[in-house]
Order: structure tokens, then sequence, then C-alpha cells
């Protein structure tokens, strides 16, 4: 197998991987030190108190998390990475800012779309076509791009050694992981917690400005009308620990997940997941078999009735066979090795409900048009 030289490009907001809340930067630091396992040659660029088996490179000492999302912030770490570009035989992106340098780049440049394409963005990946090679983290993502794009699909993956089953006893309550806004279905969660009878244990991320206030004037009323836990700043083990212990965990999402690490990090622990049908969420659940996908929450309130006819180790061997950390590193080297013209062929996409769209791509044979 060819030996690659990757350069890898995080957000500049938060450590690798992160110390608190960050889907992306745990995506990021699995792949880096996934590389690396399998010979290559990595490069990681990241802020200062990341920790990585790569060669690491930081413009910043700290992240400089207050200044998320501003544009000179993120294009000084870019520089790092792309004036030295004669070092890498590929590069990865998953900034946004990257899309514009990666485009004017002589060697394969990938990026990889995390969030959800809206209007302007989908505008900007039209004229970037055929110059970026896109990685999409879902089917559903993927359509969601234009025509013209042709990205390849590779879902997330999580280090299956930092969920693991528990010991097989579990609480009759029920668990919502996920930040506090309208998209994440936190009052659906509470509402078919309430009309289940069942306790609701959430552990939230309340953080940024909008998050507060909904839950100020929304969240924190309705959490009195039912029996439920609290765990604003719970570390990975309080997480894992409510993950092993619930009876399900509620995914009523209101808008079109890209992907939905929850939906993978409950199922590794043996724990089913009650989801709504948007965005990933028939991609990553099989249905009746790791949990339910409904569209209404008279449905979920139904299914709530049958999650004890879920088996948890099918729940795991979904994840590790789709939606592991190894699986996902797999088919990013295949990619790289495709992209620079090694002979190589990525493993197949994960079996899913919803038939691929025919502009969808498991392999490229020859490196974006520079």
């Amino acid at each position: 197998m060819k030996r690659l030289r990757i350069g890898l490009v995080a957000p500049p907001w938060f450590a690798v991987p992160p110390h608190g809340y960050g889907g992306i930067e745990w995506v990021v630091s699995s792949l880096a030190d996934g590389l690396v396992e399998r010979g290559h040659d990595v490069t990681l660029f990241a802020s200062g108190g990341s920790r990585t088996s790569a060669r690491l490179v930081s413009t910043y000492a700290e992240p400089p998390s207050a200044a998320l999302g501003d544009a000179f912030v993120e294009s000084a770490a870019l520089l790092d990475a792309y004036t030295s570009r004669d070092a890498f035989d590929v590069i990865h992106d998953h900034t946004v800012l990257g899309l514009l340098a990666g485009a004017t780049q002589p060697m394969p440049v990938v990026h990889t779309v995390h969030g959800l394409v809206d209007p302007r963005l989908a505008r900007i990946y039209e004229r970037l076509a055929g110059r970026v090679h896109i990685v999409a983290i879902s089917r559903d993502q993927a359509a969601s791009l234009p025509p013209v794009c042709t990205p390849t699909v590779i879902h997330n993956g999580i280090r299956l050694d930092r969920f693991p089953m528990g010991n097989g006893e579990r609480g009759g309550w029920l668990l919502f992981v996920g930040r506090v806004n309208p998209e994440k279905g936190i009052l659906e969660a509470i509402e078919i917690a309430r009309r289940t009878g069942r306790r609701l244990r959430v552990i939230a991320k309340v953080n940024e400005p909008n998050e507060q206030e909904y839950f100020r004037e929304h969240v924190a009323p309705a959490l009195e009308t039912i029996d439920h836990d609290l765990l604003l700043s719970a570390t990975h083990e309080e997480k894992v620990a409510a993950y092993q212990g619930a009876a399900a965990t509620l995914f009523p999402i209101c808008w079109r997940e890209p992907f939905g690490l929850v939906m993978a990090e409950s199922m590794a622990c043996g724990t089913p997941v009650i989801a709504f049908r948007r965005g990933s969420a028939p991609e990553v659940i099989a249905d009746g078999v790791t949990g339910f996908v409904r569209d209404t929450v008279d449905e979920a309130v139904e299914a709530v009735a049958h999650i004890g006819e879920i088996d948890p180790n099918r729940c795991r061997a979904r994840v590790a066979e789709l939606f592991s950390a190894e699986a996902n590193v797999a088919r990013h080297e295949a990619l790289y090795l495709a992209l620079t013209g090694a002979k190589a062929e990525p493993p197949p996409l994960a079996p899913g409900p919803a038939a691929a769209s025919p502009r969808l791509t498991t392999a490229v044979a020859t490196a974006p048009a520079t």
C-alpha cells in the first residue's frame, strides 16, 4: 500500500480532541490517529492543546474559542496549512473557508461537509464543483448538495473503546443528549417522556446566548412538568453511564440532521434510539432492529412500548460495522489513494433504506481539476 503524506486541517476554535463539546473535533482526532496507525505520514493543523499521534502544527497556543466564526482568525490558521502544501500528497480540510483555498491547489484537496447545506453555501459548492473533492457524512446530506457536485459519502465514525456496553442493568428512564435549541427536539422529547410516564434524563449543552434564552423561556418550564434529571456540564464518563443505563435515547430532531453522533454513541452502548424521520436518521438506525424511526410524537410514544424488543448486541454490532472510527478511517484512506492515483476501491457505503442517488460516488478515479 502506498504511504501517503496527508495534511489534515481542523477548525481552529477547539482542541482536537475537544475538552468538552465538539463533534467535528472528535471525528478529526480519530481520523488523524487512525491514519497514523495505518502507516501514513500525517500532519494535523489544529489549535494548541490538541493531542494526537500525528505531527501537530498549531497557529494558536490556545484555542480561540471566544472568536468563533471570525474569518480573520480562521484564515490565519489556514495559511499554515496551505503555504506548506508541497509537503503533502493530499490535503483534507474540515473548515468552511478552506473551500476557497483548496480550489486553487495543484494537489487533491478533500473537503468534508459537516453541517447543513443552506442556499448560500450551496452556491459556493456549485461554483467549486470539480476543484475540491467533497465528502458528505450521509446520503441525505449529499442529496442536499447542488446536482453538479459528486460527493463521496463517508459516514462519521466513533471510537468504540470510548463507548462500551454496560453490565446490562438498565433503568426505565429515557435519555436526551444534545444542544438546547428547537432543531434538536428537546421539547418533543419532554412530551414523549410526559406521555409515557417515564423519567427523562437530559444531558444538554447550554453555552451560547441563544441556547440560554431558549432554555430559560421554553425548556426549563417544560421540564418542571415531568420527572427529570438535568446535567448541563456532564463529563464523558457521565454521558456514557447515561447511555448504558437508559431504556432508550430520544432523538426527535426537527431539522435535517447531517449525521447525528448521539445515535451512534447510544447504539454503541447497546441502547436503542427513537428518532424522527429526518436527515440521516433512517441511515443510522436500522428500524425495528437498533431502534425506531418515526414521524410524530404519537408514533414515538407508541414505539417506547417496544424498546424491550431491541437486542443491545445488534445495536453495537451495527455501529462496529458501519459507524466505527476504523470503518471511517478505512474509507478515507481508500479515497485518498484513489485521488492520488493508487489502485484502491473504497469500502461500500453503509446500507440504508433510501436508494443512493446516481450522482453519489464511492470512489474517485482521478484527481480534481485545478
